[in-house]
């Protein structure tokens, strides 16, 4: 899949993989890079993503999933409930 094949306001699954220093998640769909607003805690993990912008050689995109108010995540992985 390339990114022709990606559409805006489609959900994608995608796995966070990394994080860039402004604290975006990191992640691919098939060759397309893809960063990840908001979800610099949860690396390392497969989550559903809304496409929210497309360009040449990436996108951008927002959790689509719920985010959960009442679990906070931590930088080191641990989880404050």
């Amino acid at each position: 899949m390339g990114i022709e094949e990606l559409i805006e306001g489609e959900t994608y699954d995608v796995r966070l993989s990394a994080r860039n220093p402004k604290g975006e998640g990191i992640g691919r769909i098939d060759d397309v890079v893809v960063f990840v607003r908001n979800a610099k805690a949860r690396i390392g993990k497969t989550h559903k993503v809304r496409i929210t912008k497309l360009y040449r050689t990436f996108a951008y995109a927002e959790l689509a999933e719920p985010f959960d108010n009442s679990k906070y995540f931590i930088g080191n992985g641990g989880l404050l409930i």
